[in-house]
């Protein structure tokens, strides 16, 4: 059976294929070569396929040998590696730190505080995976990564947010733009500009509805209730574990569902009715001034969509549109690091009103961190607010 095969199987075909003889592979793994030549025997009988073309001098991998040969090497390499893993987490000492951060956040706040992790800690080895702020909650949440760093996506089950810096939301807009000179621009200047913006699997997107506005509300129609319902994107994207939380009826999550099903039925009554359609649909009593900054977000609907703020610089540069993006987001994604004269593209902030994106550390609050990724968190929060950052950020 498949079963009975090991790792000592694996370890001795790898040494036969890249030592070509099975007495040149015992003398490598200290062995006997009859034990080689039984453990080769047994993978092949259990497999039922032949690894090996033997002659009386040389030994050659099969065809079925050569597709194995990969496999069996990653499989001695994960094995050893974890193994190494679970080695230095008992001495707390080191092991594999893996992270799903936002870009900005890869480029700009981590490597500088790698740098004088690995100098402390030689032994800790990190994976970094790029991923928009959806995904590094899915990725945190099913465990795929120790933790992430992004933007506050959705309030899912099991998922705590320690919040870690915010940076203002502004206009990317060429040199040449008229908004260019300006120090400030209201969002209500935006209105009747082209727009490039980010898909709807982006956490800056929903950010710029949601949290971007946070504290901005407009009333849900209704004829029971009072309740209030924030001002979200016509096409909001609800996430895969949100949708699945609902299903199981957790309630948070069943709220997040009803939001973005009531914004698409009032965006499409707005279509048709105009803008006094939108200001009517409120409850009696709200404030208009309210209604109306909802009403402008849901309106930014971009002619270009993409998923990465590089594509999207691209597209401002060419004068497609105008974009809005967080500052530290739109500094990375033109290369920019100041204000500069002869700069392509320039950087304005939004207001009336202003807000902010907040980034934060994302973690599970059923699974606790190991030691090693513990040590590397602390000094994310504690070297981080030092770094030379070519934006305007407001750390904690």
């Amino acid at each position: 059976m498949l079963s009975s095969l090991n790792i000592r199987h694996m370890r001795v075909f790898v040494a036969v294929a890249e030592q070509g003889s099975f007495s040149a592979a015992a003398a490598a793994l200290g062995l006997g070569s009859p034990a080689i030549t039984a453990t080769i025997r047994q993978f092949e009988d259990v497999t039922g396929a032949a690894l090996f073309d033997r002659t009386t001098r040389h030994v050659s991998l099969t065809v079925t040998g050569e597709r194995f040969l990969p496999i069996a090497r990653r499989l001695l390499g994960d094995f050893e590696e974890a193994l190494g893993d679970l080695d230095a987490l008992s001495r707390g000492i080191g092991g594999k730190i893996r992270i799903a951060a936002a870009p900005s956040v890869l480029t700009r706040i981590l490597p500088g505080v790698i740098r004088h992790f690995v100098a402390a800690h030689p032994d800790a080895r990190l994976r970094l995976d790029e991923m928009n702020a959806g995904e590094v909650h899915e990725a945190v949440a099913n465990g795929a990564v120790d933790f992430g760093i992004a933007g506050e996506w959705q309030d899912l089950p099991d998922i705590a947010f320690s919040p870690l810096f915010s940076d203002r939301f502004g206009v990317l807009c060429r040199a040449d733009h008229e908004f260019a000179g300006q120090s400030e621009i209201a969002w209500s200047d935006l209105i009747d500009q082209p727009f490039v913006g980010l898909g709807p699997e982006s956490g800056t997107r929903a950010m710029m509805a949601d949290q971007g506005f946070g504290g901005i509300t407009s009333t849900t129609p209704t004829t029971s209730t009072t309740s209030t319902t924030p001002a979200i994107l016509p096409t909001m994207p609800v996430s895969a574990s949100v949708a699945k939380a609902a299903a199981l009826g957790i309630g948070a999550a069943q709220a997040v569902m009803d939001s973005a099903a009531w914004a698409e039925r009032a965006m499409a009554e707005a279509a048709k009715s105009g803008a006094s359609a939108a200001k009517s649909a409120a409850k009696p009593g709200a404030d208009t001034a309210i209604n109306a900054a909802a009403d402008l977000v849901a309106g930014l609907r971009p002619v270009v969509e993409t998923s990465n703020t590089i594509t999207l610089a691209a597209m401002v540069a060419e004068g497609v549109g105008i974009t809005v993006l967080p500052e530290l987001a739109a500094r990375i994604a033109t290369g920019v690091s100041d204000q500069t004269a002869d700069a392509k593209l320039t950087f304005v902030p939004l207001c009336k009103p202003t807000r902010h994106r907040p980034i934060g550390v994302i973690t599970r609050h059923s699974k606790s961190l190991s030691p090693i990724a513990r040590i590397f968190l602390a000094m994310v929060m504690d070297q981080a607010p030092k770094l030379d950052l070519p934006a305007a950020i407001e750390w904690g």
